[in-house]
Order: structure tokens, then sequence, then C-alpha cells
């Protein structure tokens, strides 16, 4: 009697994957990406803080455009609780200034009190690397510079 079954030559084998191998690739992933948590987590604060420095040091451009072209004295105020300048879309973020919850700038575009700094740096863990300090200096020039405020 022939033998019916179907028998695929060598070269015509089923391709894919064994479950051991599967789980092998899982294995290694899960390494891989228990590995770079920590470094994401640490790049998402840096971001975060970057992103609010960016955006104060345009609020102060702004007052500084609005007091020259109106000419006229402008104010830029916190609008945190209790006059603090962290809050808003910026939670998890402290925002320090050096002359209180208010900022004046004079009609030719200077701060009135002169040189002022905000130092801007996540509320937890914060490093060197991840503080940025946002200067406004005594000729309205805004910088933004690594590292605390001196």
């Amino acid at each position: 009697m022939p033998n019916l079954s179907p028998t695929l030559p060598a070269t015509q084998r089923a391709a894919g994957f064994t479950l051991i191998e599967l789980m092998v690739t899982v294995i290694v992933l899960v390494i891989v990406v228990s590995m770079a948590a920590p470094a994401m987590s640490q790049l998402i604060s840096s971001q975060r803080t970057r992103n609010a420095a960016a955006d104060l040091a345009s609020a102060l451009t702004l007052t500084r455009s609005e007091a020259v072209n109106r000419s006229a004295t402008t104010t830029m105020t916190a609008s945190g609780t209790g006059g603090s300048w962290t809050g808003g879309s910026y939670d998890g973020i402290t925002i320090t200034a050096s002359s209180g919850s208010s900022l004046a700038i004079g009609n030719d575009g200077r701060p009135i009190a002169g040189t002022q700094t905000f130092q801007v740096a996540p509320s937890t863990n914060a490093t060197s690397a991840t503080t940025l300090c946002v200067q406004l200096g005594g000729t309205g020039r805004v910088t933004t510079v690594n590292g605390t405020c001196t």
C-alpha cells in the first residue's frame, strides 16, 4: 500500500518561530525597556522644565514689548496660589523669583527693580542638570542659562 501522507521536501518546511525563541525575545525586550524607563522619566522632567522656562522667557519678552509699545509701565504678576509663580499647566515645576510676586517694566523696556532672576526646577529630584535660570537683565534682555541662579 502506498504512503499517502504528504511530506514536504527539506527546502519547503514550515517557516516560523518556536515558543522558546518568542519567549527569549520577549524577555530581552522587557530587560531593555526596564533599563530605559528611568532615563525616560528624567528626560520628561528635564523637558517640562525647559518648556516652563521658555514660556516664562516669552512672557517676560512680551511684557517688555508691551511696555515699550504702550509707552507705559507694565506689570507682570504671578497668578499661582498665594502669589507664587508656580502652577497652571506646570504642576511639578517650581519657579522661584528674586523679586516677589510681581515684576514691573518701565516704558523704556527696563525692569524698574533692576536685574531679576527666576529659577525654574522640577519640584522633586531637582539637580543642577535639570535646573534653569531665566534672567531679565537691567537692560531688559532675557536670557536662559543652565544651573541655579547666582
